[in-house]
């Protein structure tokens, strides 16, 4: 069943994933979060796909994760005639923000302080480092450069200046505008694209919590300024992402893997679910199968501890979006089957919150006992994703009476999300979870499970408590049909 995944996979739509049928299929092929790219489409788009991932949520009982993905002050080059020019090796080349349209030897942009930026060395990447410029001169609007590595650069292309320290924000009007939208159609996730210090997810923080608090902010990490600032960007976040394609033209396609890792390992230490994404499957856009490389590389990125695995193109644009999801997802089970990445307990003297400790303890409980589930009863999914962070071999499952709270789980490792009916005590909210594991074959009669909870019950307390059931079942349980199970669940 796709409950027994246990990284999870975030899928972008787009022209081949926006309507309600390529969203059921998208959730049948193991899809568990959707991206929205801002960088394309109209909010009146983005509203009609976020309308279709909701229906479709619901019919198949199955909890879906929506991200909105912000744009950020990505510079790109301006348009051409024809719709794009050769560069060739060693050719001159003429950039700049007055440009109103590019031709052979000019290059228009959209960001007008790229002179100020600029200076003689200065290497100027194109179309994510396929083409490389260095600059000779910089007279007033005007930038001159040599072209180090040609190619045919289109419309709209991205430009990078690895390693200048830019004079923009993070945010911008468009940004600000397409928040407000995000935050209003009660987008689970957003993510902030070229994070560079703390500060500009403290700027992003306050205002989602003056318009929709429990909304989930993701740093993506592609700058390389950001990678000075990691520890505190992460503690500050709610998940990262490790965007590969703009890290990569900064640092360098050398440093990457090395960098993917890092950054993997202090999501880890510190509880914050953690993205890899961009070409992960990418000859599947036209291909479809991916080649071993690909594969090797997706395995790789579980291997070093991701929470979620993403797609791009190939399920935004490509020719075969639902074929690459279920190849992510065979993937990664067939990792998952030989791995030894579970269990990663380590106790030692530092002193944690309630919560961590609580969290850490049903770990360790599930492990000795052999559990077979550990069961959260949580409103935030804060304890949740602790235990998640710990990889317990024990299956993870978050019970709540808040459906947004299932939503914003669906990121992190291993995590299987459930509502409840309101309870006044742990036994009579054990009482329902039992029949709900068993009718949906979770646990088996006989099993132990771990239960995590806040006590006083009435009085909504936090996470404190730690309870062991040994499952009996009833004899009077019917069996579900397909139909009735949640998508997940369904063998």
């Amino acid at each position: 069943m796709l409950a027994d995944r246990r990284v999870k996979i975030v899928a972008t739509a787009g022209p081949s994933l926006n309507s309600y049928e390529d969203v059921c299929r998208a959730l049948r092929a193991g899809m568990n979060v959707t991206r929205l790219n801002f960088s394309h489409g109209s909010s009146e788009q983005h509203a009609e796909v976020i309308k279709n991932l909701r229906q479709a949520s619901r019919d198949l009982k199955a909890p879906l994760g929506v991200l909105q993905d912000l744009q950020g002050p990505k510079i790109r080059v301006g348009r051409f005639a024809g719709g794009g020019i050769e560069l060739q090796s060693g050719e001159v080349v003429t950039l700049s923000p007055e440009f109103a349209l590019g031709e052979s030897g000019k290059i228009p942009t959209d960001f007008s302080l790229l002179p100020s930026c600029c200076q003689p060395g200065t290497r100027i990447l194109l179309d994510d480092g396929l083409m490389e410029l260095r600059v000779r001169s910089v007279k007033g609007s005007q930038v001159e450069a040599e072209v180090v590595y040609g190619g045919f650069l289109k419309d709209r292309k991205g430009m990078n200046l690895p390693g200048a320290n830019l004079p923009v924000d993070p945010l911008t009007e468009k940004d600000l505008v397409d928040l407000e939208f995000g935050l209003r159609q009660s987008v689970d996730y957003v993510a902030l694209s070229f994070v560079r210090q703390g500060q500009d997810i403290r700027d992003l923080r306050k205002l989602v919590e003056d318009r929709r608090p429990g909304t989930k902010i993701i740093a993506k990490i592609e700058m390389l300024e950001a990678l000075d600032h990691l520890e505190e960007i992460i503690d500050l976040s709610d998940a990262v992402m490790v965007a590969r394609g703009d890290l990569a033209v900064e640092v360098g396609h050398s440093q990457l893997p090395i960098l993917q890792k890092s950054i993997i390992r202090l999501c880890n230490s510190a509880a914050r679910p953690v993205i890899t994404a961009t070409q992960m499957l990418d000859s599947m856009v036209e291909n479809p199968r991916p080649t071993r490389a690909e594969v090797t590389d997706v395995a790789n990125a579980v291997l070093d501890g991701s929470d979620a695995l993403m797609l791009s193109a190939e399920s935004a644009s490509g020719k075969h979006p639902f074929r690459c999801i279920q190849t992510m997802h065979e993937i990664i089970q067939e990792v998952e089957k030989s791995s030894g990445f579970f269990n990663a307990i380590e106790v030692d003297s530092e002193p944690v919150e309630v919560a961590q400790a609580i969290a850490a303890s049903a770990c360790l409980t599930a492990l000795k006992i052999q559990a077979s589930a550990i069961v959260c009863l949580t409103t935030t999914g804060k304890t949740a994703t602790l235990i998640s962070s710990y990889r317990p071999s024990a299956k993870i499952i978050a019970v709540t009476t808040q459906l947004e709270t299932l939503n914003r789980l669906e990121l992190a490792w291993g995590i299987q999300t459930f509502t409840i009916q309101p309870y006044n005590s742990a036994d009579e909210a054990m009482a329902e979870i039992e029949t709900t594991l068993i009718r949906y074959g979770l646990v088996q009669p006989g099993e132990f499970v771990v239960l995590t909870l806040g006590t006083p019950v009435m009085q909504k307390a936090k996470t404190n408590s730690l309870r062991v059931y040994q499952l009996k079942g009833s004899e009077g349980l019917k069996p579900l049909t397909t139909d009735e199970m949640p998508l997940r669940c369904r063998p």
